[in-house]
C-alpha cells in the first residue's frame, strides 16, 4: 500500500519508501523520504523516514524542537554531537539519540557509497513541527535523484 495523504489518523499502514516523494531540500545533499507522519497517516505523536546521503554528502548541523532517533541502515557515518562537535564514528545497526535542542550533523565518508539512515521525530507530528533549526549554512547542491533507491 503507498500511502500519499490521510485527513484523519489510521489504525494502520504500510509505506513504501521507494514508490513516496522525496525531499532533497530540507538537508542538501540528503534524500529524504518522509514515510510515517501526520500528512500521511494521520499520527500526531511520531515522525519517521527514511534518508540517502551520498558519497562524501553532509549536512548541515541542527537541532530539532523534539527528540531525534535514527537507525544507521547502510555506513558507517561519522556523527557529530553537541556544541562542541564531538565526533564519533558509527557503524551499521547502531542507533543514535539527540534529545531536543542538541546539535546535531552527520558525513558520508564513503567516496563511493550511498550511507542510509532511518530517524524518527518523538512527539512530533511533521517536519514542520520538529522545527528544524540550523547553526551552518548550507554549502552543498541538493542530488539529482528523484527518488529513493530501492
Amino acid at each position: 500500500m503507498n500511502v500519499k495523504a490521510a485527513e484523519k489518523k489510521q489504525r494502520w499502514a504500510v509505506v513504501d519508501s521507494t514508490a513516496i516523494g522525496v525531499d532533497k531540500k530540507y538537508e542538501p545533499p540528503l534524500i529524504i523520504a518522509w514515510g510515517v507522519d501526520s500528512h500521511a497517516v494521520g499520527t500526531q505523536t511520531i515522525t519517521m523516514g527514511r534518508t540517502i546521503i551520498p558519497p562524501r554528502g553532509r549536512n548541515q548541523r541542527h537541532y530539532h524542537v523534539c527528540d531525534a532517533t535514527f537507525y544507521i541502515a547502510k555506513g558507517p557515518l561519522v556523527v557529530w554531537m553537541g556544541e562542541e562537535k564531538e565526533e564519533h564514528t558509527v557503524q551499521t545497526g547502531n542507533f543514535v539519540y539527540a534529545a531536543a535542542g542538541e546539535i546535531h550533523g552527520l558525513f558520508n565518508p564513503s567516496e563511493t557509497e550511498d550511507a542510509e539512515l532511518v530517524f524518527t521525530y518523538g512527539n512530533c507530528p511533521n517536519r514542520d513541527a520538529a522545527r528544524t533549526i540550523y547553526v551552518e549554512e548550507a554549502w552543498q547542491e541538493e542530488d539529482k535523484r528523484d527518488h529513493i533507491p530501492g
